[in-house]
């Protein structure tokens, strides 16, 4: 019996209907020789350093650097399911496991670590597919993998793993004893954060300067060589007195036919940045989306880096077309009867690694039967129209430029007009508008109204999520190191997989934030960034942790090296930090009040969703400290908040409405006030306590008001 082990259920089940496993036995697929079950992603994890070691509790420098025998437990929530993966890879009626993980590191890691956690030792086939249709399914299973065949991928993806951790436990203790502030620190998300300081500190920094700008009634702008407007006002304004009623004499015309290639097809990446760009959803919005069009297998794989596909699919691309009639009939049976532009821009082996660029699968033409939310529906659109227009003819246009002299001064214009819409047809509004004007070399008119516009130098944009994924995408454009660069020309900064989730948890530890579609850097990111040494930061140490593991990829740099190498660098930070002085990243203490006790300031700490109001003095000299969870408040439907502890510590007592009687269920209002007698918890620690009194003046108030309507 064989045993298939995918990532998740739903692939499970498409992979078991094509190789006839369709009964149901314990959770899991059986039939034709086959046992199909699945994973839910990771279900095992690098061990933290408190499962480690209890010390590891307590973050403290002489600690640092923490480097493990590294071990592997259980994700929290997955025990069930480990536990029925274990029985079944365990078990006498299974001879052999087919690995059918998605194709790729983190796919092979999700697997390999479940094998070795459960110490399983059966041999292991490989289905490497980018695709969920039956035609794919069965000809990965045709041509499954020896397991061996990706052992390089593995050792990339578990030493990516392992660096990340040594590199995220340490400097993230590190920093945040230093900065006495907890601190996150990452390889990749660190080098993003960074990215957007620098772009914001960029914008602000940039001066504006006005320019000037002069025009005929036609548009036609003025120029002098390489130069196109006046730096000052009074410039502007002495040629165009100079041109004014004068006679213009069209000196030239030129018209020539020029081509626009069509774009690529979708990467996972790019179209996230169009789906950002036209539709404002968030990259880990569209990855949501796509991995559900996916499971509904109307769309290939979508955690690709790829914008092409292999040879051995163009055959398939015609039928594809004829499946997506239902989206533009005319525009389909047009690129069938014209021919499909298939070319190195659609086909190109060398830029296919793990998978293909994301297209419109077989069975794409039952979307219309499928019920489908209208974010899926924008997506799906966005992927179909992209994938016709790449298969479709350059856009043609005519572009005129035409030269006019008035005075001795020369204006230019130019104007676009289509000639054959080719890829443009499905995108509406996109081609050129441009309207022909006919001019005649020679030919001369007066010159009225000419204009001068106000103009400034404009500062780069803040980056967008669609800006950000892109910059990631192309980080080697960034880098100067021509060799280290080529190494993330092809992968970037973080991977198509990730990318989503680095922007998602820079912004929930608030380094940066969303403003609108801009991304910008919070107070606390920009302090963390200054305080950071360059080899932690810049992007280059991204690349170069790249390189090698693309070299242990490839077989020629061994993974131990590369952790040996990593522990060392973490080594070199702790040394560095030890002799700088670090700022404060904490927020600033604001005092609620002073401590009836000892006169000493009242603070206010949260830890964990828990909240407690401490004397500065405690615990060695004063023992006053008050939960925001306290039974008294907690046991009557309150909480006591920071305005409450505020008002207790300025005037001794405070009003409160709306306690609950657990008895009755009725509300009331009552006083609260410190107790002159304290308590002791069941440990013996001393806390204050409360007193409550009622108003009795209000009391008497009503009892006469209702004796008066009585």
């Amino acid at each position: 019996m064989k045993l298939v082990v995918a990532e998740k259920p739903s692939v499970a089940r498409d992979i078991a209907a094509v190789i006839g496993a369709d009964e149901k036995v314990n959770g899991a697929l059986k039939g034709n020789g086959y046992i199909v079950t699945s994973a839910r992603g990771h279900l095992v994890r690098l061990k933290d350093p408190t499962e480690y070691d209890e010390r590891y509790q307590k973050w403290t420098l002489n600690d640092l650097p923490i480097v493990p025998e590294f071990e592997f437990t259980p994700v929290s929530g997955a025990e069930d399911c480990l536990d029925a993966l274990t029985k079944n890879m365990l078990s006498s009626d299974v001879d052999e496991i087919i690995c059918a993980t998605d194709a790729g590191r983190e796919g092979e890691c999700i697997f390999r670590y479940i094998y070795d956690y459960i110490g399983c030792t059966k041999p292991v086939k490989r289905l490497w597919i980018s695709s969920l249709t039956a035609e794919s399914i069965k000809q990965g299973f045709n041509n499954l993998l020896s397991s061996s065949e990706k052992d390089s991928v593995y050792a990339a993806g578990l030493a990516r793993n392992k660096v990340d951790w040594l590199f995220g436990m340490n400097l993230s203790r590190l920093y945040s004893i230093y900065c006495s502030a907890k601190c996150s620190v990452g390889r990749v998300q660190t080098a993003v954060v960074n990215m957007i300081v620098q772009r914001d500190r960029e914008i602000a920094a940039f001066v504006k300067k006005p320019y000037f700008k002069l025009k005929l009634e036609n548009g036609a702008e003025w120029f002098d060589g390489e130069v196109d407007s006046f730096a000052e006002q009074s410039e502007a304004e002495t040629v165009k007195a100079k041109c004014e009623n004068q006679l213009c004499t069209v000196k030239k015309v030129d018209t020539k036919l020029k081509k626009e290639n069509r774009p690529l097809l979708f990467s996972l990446t790019s179209l996230q940045a169009e789906a950002n760009d036209k539709l404002g959803f968030s990259a880990a919005t569209t990855l949501t989306i796509m991995q559900l069009l996916y499971e509904k297998k109307l769309l290939t794989y979508p955690r690709t880096d790829s914008n092409y596909i292999t040879d051995d699919m163009a055959p398939k691309l015609e039928g594809l077309v004829k499946k997506v009639r239902f989206f533009d009939e005319a525009a389909a049976d047009e690129l069938i009867l014209t021919g499909l532009n298939i070319d190195t821009r659609v086909v190109n082996n060398a830029k296919v690694s793990d998978h293909h660029a994301i297209l419109p699968t077989e069975y794409i033409d039952k979307a219309e039967k499928i019920e489908l939310t209208k974010e899926e529906k924008a997506i799906l659109d966005m992927v179909i129209r992209r994938f016709l227009a790449v298969l479709s003819q350059e856009y043609q246009y005519n572009e005129t430029a035409v030269i006019f002299d008035v005075n001795g001064e020369t204006f230019r214009c130019k104007y676009k007009v289509p000639v054959k819409l080719g890829w443009k047809k499905f995108y509406p509004g996109d081609e050129d508008n441009g309207k022909a004007v006919n001019y005649t070399e020679g030919e001369s008119f007066e010159t009225k109204n000419l204009t001068i516009s106000e103009c400034e130098t404009q500062p780069p944009k803040h980056y967008t999520e669609s800006t950000l994924l892109k910059a990631m995408e192309n980080i080697d454009r960034r880098i100067e190191d021509k060799e280290l660069s080529s190494y993330v020309s092809e992968r970037g900064l973080g991977t198509p997989a990730t990318r989503a989730a680095i922007i998602e948890r820079i912004i929930t530890v608030g380094y940066i934030k969303r403003s609108g579609k801009s991304l910008l850097a919070e107070e606390k990111g920009v302090k963390l960034i200054d305080i950071l040494p360059e080899g932690v930061k810049n992007i280059e140490m991204t690349a170069s942790m790249e390189q090698q593991l693309s070299a242990i990829e490839k077989g020629s740099e061994t993974a131990e090296n590369v952790i040996a190498q990593t522990i060392q660098k973490v080594r070199d930070i702790i040394t560095l930090e030890a002799g700088r002085e670090h700022v404060s990243l904490a927020p600033p203490k604001i005092s609620l009040g002073k401590c009836p006790k000892c006169g000493g300031n009242v603070y206010e700490f949260t830890k964990n969703g828990n909240t407690v109001y401490y004397c500065e003095n405690s615990p060695a000299k004063c023992f006053f400290r008050l939960w925001a969870d306290d039974k008294f408040f907690t046991s009557q439907g309150k909480k006591l908040t920071s305005s409450i502890v505020k008002s207790l510590l300025a005037k001794g007592k405070v009003k409160i409405s709306g306690f609950k009687s657990a008895k009755t269920g009725t509300t009331y209002d009552a006083i609260i006030s410190f107790s002159d007698q304290d308590y002791k918890d069941p440990n013996g620690n001393l806390h204050a306590a409360f007193s409550m009194e009622f108003d009795n003046s209000k009391k008497q108030q009503k009892t006469k008001d209702k004796k008066k309507g009585g």
